[in-house]
């Protein structure tokens, strides 16, 4: 577990824990420097930056990750660092992928709802609204399947296991009816595009769980390191060398080379998600690696 952790999600994406409770669990894990990249949406406020600055956690700069796609088809998230993530237009734009996602999974909870009228419509289940009245996760801006499980099932008083079979039957007819829906280009933005528009309003660009896709420890990097100089030449300052998605765990020493060997610095974090798939400051970086971070998001304010 390392002091500084860039890489977090709460219920404001596909998280588990209310921004608060992260906060709070990164004060309890030891993390003192606490980055929230929600997914497409920037989770921010100075009631947060207050509440973590009275635990002892500084929130150093806003984060965002968003899913982008290269070259016809291999995809990569990239993080974003600094005050840019708040442009208003910069926002919306990224803000389309989680639209188009919640697109689809409103079309296939109206297609339960029809059989079921209990099923709860897309803006109850956005803000995880449970039949006693409290909502989960008023502010949240993705829904993914997890998610519409639990509250369908708690509405319902279904077994979680049936409906999620019925929820996958569902967004299977709607693939089929509405194939458009899923395509690459409305789920997933350019890659390129995502870090010149990152660069260009300040924002330090930084490429997330690079092997994710990459199946086995021998799989070929040929295309990764080929697009890792694409990426750099278009603004990409940085990349993360471990991930829990790496199918070997830890520091990957040939991806680390080819980082620091492209001049990127080397940033980490633990992609939380409260899931327990990966635990605060896990993969993290220390408090000299996290100052060159810093520094380069110091550099690029306006």
């Amino acid at each position: 577990m390392l002091p500084a952790d860039l890489h977090t999600h709460t219920t404001v994406s596909d998280g588990r824990l209310a921004p608060e409770q992260v906060v709070r669990e990164a004060a309890r894990a030891g993390v003192t420097t606490l980055v929230i990249t929600d997914h497409a949406a920037v989770t921010w406020s100075p009631r947060l930056l207050e509440l973590a600055r009275s635990l002892g956690v500084v929130l150093p700069f806003p984060g965002v990750e968003v899913s982008t796609v290269h070259d016809g088809g291999r995809r990569y998230h990239v993080l974003g660092y600094g005050e840019g993530c708040l442009d208003e237009e910069f926002t919306g734009w990224v803000a389309r992928t989680n639209e188009a996602k919640n697109e689809r999974m409103a079309r296939a909870l109206e297609i339960l709802r029809e059989r079921d009228p209990l099923v709860p419509a897309m803006d109850r289940v956005l803000r995880g609204a449970l039949p006693d009245g409290t909502e989960l996760h008023p502010d949240k801006r993705l829904i993914g399947r997890s998610v519409a499980v639990a509250v369908v099932a708690a509405t319902t008083r279904r077994p979680p296991e049936d409906v999620r079979a019925d929820l996958v039957a569902a967004l299977a007819e709607v693939d089929a009816d509405a194939p458009g829906l899923s395509e690459a280009g409305r789920v997933y933005l350019p890659t390129v595009e995502v870090i010149r528009r990152m660069a260009g309003l300040g924002i330090v660009p930084v490429l997330a769980h690079p092997l994710w896709q990459h199946r086995t420890p021998n799989a070929d990097r040929t295309a990764l390191h080929a697009d890792l100089e694409v990426f750099r030449d278009a603004g990409l300052l940085a990349s993360e060398v471990a991930s829990y998605h790496h199918v070997t765990p830890g520091v990957d020493t040939a991806l680390l080379e080819s980082v620091t060997g492209l001049g990127l610095e080397r940033s980490g974090g633990s992609d939380f998600h409260g899931n327990g798939k990966s635990h605060l400051g896990r993969y993290g970086l220390t408090e000299p690696e996290f100052a060159r971070i810093e520094t380069l998001v110091r550099a690029r304010r306006p």
